[in-house]
């Protein structure tokens, strides 16, 4: 997924400049002294925030080239080459972190990298572009795929329905552990929250109606399937999972992780790093030290990440596929 470099725009204080020269300033108002102290004046000016759909506007870095040049991304190597008529794909769930949140993970990152410099490991981050600028994380529901011109937007007309059908209302995830993960793909390994659902006060997962059997979160039996243990560990992730797994396989494109017994919820994650050192038994014990720390792992485990819906990336357009359901129930059978 290609990440943006947001850059900001002068027209807006130009225009201010100007308007400053062809207009007489007006007076201001006197403030009394117990109104400055109170801050009413900063919160009246204070900017709203950016409406979600705003981002997906800007969710892509401009193409410079159309073969695979790895010295224009810092050494990565392409998934899929491009080719005329076919449009890289990508569905996944997208965080914008707030300013606190982005700082404990940078202050974690700075952390841990003089620990594994010695390990001549150097970490990338995820978190910000090269100019500094915050970019949005993500968590992935279907491989690197490609779609051909002409499937496309039914593509995303059979998206929205699907996810319509899985009838998920918004939820929130949490980090519940660190690891390394080794692609063969990039050849790169990635530092990753592995993340699971959080389960509403009211009830175990449920929606409310009293129901447990909908969204049970008992500790599996040995003799369960992989599939519904996933289930009870991450129901809205694997939902969607299952639903976007199905999607792509109709389309001739490879689906999104294997069920393995061992997965459990390390099947989901957030990259927020990377690096073309494997990660060693050494490198892994190193990050484990460094995550293990108890003001620095609670922090990080106490990050809350909202999820309203989909992205769905078409070469360089980006869709939101929202969440509207109510929750009634994830599975089927």
């Amino acid at each position: 997924m290609a990440l943006v470099d947001y850059s900001s725009s002068d027209s807006d204080s130009a225009d201010e400049e100007a308007g400053a020269i062809s207009t007489p300033a007006a007076k201001k108002p006197k403030t009394s002294h117990t109104e400055t102290s109170t801050g009413d004046e900063s919160k009246s000016t204070a900017l709203p925030p950016l409406p979600a759909a705003f981002h997906d506007l800007y969710a892509s870095t401009v193409r410079v080239s159309t073969t695979d040049d790895p010295t224009l991304h810092q050494g990565r190597k392409r998934v899929n080459p491009h080719k005329a008529g076919n449009w890289p794909s990508h569905l996944y769930i997208e965080w914008h972190p707030t300013p606190a949140q982005l700082h404990t993970l940078s202050a974690f990152l700075s952390d841990l990298q003089p620990a594994l410099s010695p390990l001549s490991v150097d970490l990338t981050s995820f978190l910000t572009s090269d100019l500094g600028a915050p970019q949005p994380l993500h968590i992935s529901l279907s491989r690197p795929i490609v779609l051909s011109t002409g499937q496309k937007d039914g593509f995303l007309e059979d998206l929205a329905a699907r996810v319509k059908e899985c009838n998920i209302p918004p939820f929130e995830l949490a980090p519940v552990g660190l690891e390394w993960h080794r692609t063969r793909e990039s050849e790169r390994s990635f530092l990753v929250l592995r993340v699971a659902g959080v389960p509403p006060v009211s009830s175990n997962l449920s929606t409310g109606n009293g129901n447990e059997d909908e969204h049970p979160v008992s500790t599996p039996r040995p003799e369960e399937d992989a599939s519904k243990k996933l289930q009870r560990q991450n129901p809205q992730l694997t939902a969607l999972l299952i639903c976007c797994n199905a999607l792509v396989q109709e389309y001739s494109q490879p689906p999104l992780y294997a069920f393995k017994a061992d997965d459990g919820d390390t099947a989901f994650h957030i990259s927020i790093a990377w690096s073309f050192a494997p990660p060693s038994a050494e490198v892994r014990r190193r990050t484990e030290e460094v995550f293990s720390r108890h003001v620095m792992r609670d922090e990080i485990r106490g990050l809350r990440v909202r999820v309203d819906g989909i992205k769905a990336k078409i070469g360089n357009t980006v869709t939101h596929v929202p969440l509207l359901g109510r929750g009634k129930r994830l599975f089927s059978g």
